[in-house]
């Protein structure tokens, strides 16, 4: 319904919901989208919540590359950090493995790296309990992160 109303109503103050709801931006090497919401607990969407969640990530990255290029990685690590406020179910539904992540992965795919395969990417997911919900996805060089891991560890 936001979609039809959007694309046959104009929206309000001239941008979409997935704009208001996204943001993005490139410093020292990483590209950080932020969602103004956190990433539904379910693997499996329906059409219309995978619509806004496509439009919502290309919203964010469409923002990231008005503020400069977007950094293109052979081998990507992908952090997706889900917080997700606090309430009388939400210890039920939340289960790293049931969330939506798929979504994420598939659209920063042919942006960020080639594929979403161990050749080209490796991802982690936290979450946390906070306030509001919101969901903030980091994309960094993969090697530039073992380097650290081979200092701190010695061992990666």
């Amino acid at each position: 319904m936001i979609y039809d109303l959007e694309t046959f109503g104009g929206s309000p103050a001239g941008r979409t919901l997935a704009e208001r709801k996204s943001g993005g931006k490139t410093k020292s090497g990483i590209v950080t989208l932020t969602i103004s919401e956190p990433l539904p607990a379910m693997k499996w969407l329906t059409e219309a919540v995978e619509e806004h969640w496509k439009a919502t990530l290309h919203a964010a990255i469409s923002e990231a590359a008005r503020l400069g290029p977007l950094l293109w990685f052979e081998k990507a690590f992908v952090v997706i950090k889900i917080v997700t406020p606090k309430g009388s179910d939400n210890t039920k539904v939340w289960d790293t493995s049931n969330r939506a992540i798929q979504v994420v992965l598939n659209n920063l795919k042919g942006i960020f790296f080639e594929d979403d395969n161990m050749e080209h990417m490796a991802f982690s997911v936290n979450g946390e309990w906070g306030g509001e919900g919101c969901t903030t996805i980091q994309i960094l060089d993969f090697e530039r992160l073992r380097q650290v891991w081979n200092r701190e560890t010695m061992s990666f």
